[in-house]
């Protein structure tokens, strides 16, 4: 149903274009920052992860393709500790034309395959409290919630 391309260079610039303002609009939504102070924490962000590029260390990023059409339906990225064996999932998105056909679920499972295959003994990942259906998803493909962050706005 689905494969994972290893993103390029074109890609990655596109992803990079589009991923700043998107996380701060998370961020707006879930927290008490303007959208000035997230584009810039944002941004603080993707530059600190991301200090080579897409050549850097650990960084692991993805275009997922529709296998039958080869048709782009999102991206995946994700950061790798070999030596403590453990994954961590920084986003999945699924392009808005291609959400609620199974694509996230099928991604979220050939990931797991892959680094189990690999010998990755687990995935960690945040998800907004906001964002029910990846909440969703995650919950059905069997991972547990082991910490929950609160706030208080005064």
């Amino acid at each position: 149903m689905i494969t994972l391309m290893e993103m390029n260079e074109i890609e990655f610039k596109k992803y990079v274009d589009f991923m700043i303002p998107e996380y701060a609009r998370e961020v707006v939504k879930n927290f008490d920052l303007t959208m000035e102070q997230a584009l810039e924490e944002s941004k603080m962000m993707i530059d600190g992860l991301f200090t080579d590029g897409l050549c850097t260390s650990g960084q692991y990023l993805f275009t997922i393709r529709d296998a039958n059409s080869n048709e782009k339906i999102g991206i995946l990225w994700y950061q790798l500790n070999t030596e403590t064996k453990r994954a961590f999932l920084n986003h999945i998105y699924i392009d808005e034309p291609n959400r609620g056909k199974g694509y996230g679920y099928k991604t979220l499972e050939k990931f797991q395959h892959n680094l189990k295959e690999a010998d990755i003994k687990s995935i960690g990942l945040s998800v907004f409290e906001s964002n029910d259906d990846a909440y969703r998803i995650y919950k059905k493909l069997g991972y547990s919630t082991t910490r929950k962050d609160m706030e208080i706005i005064l």
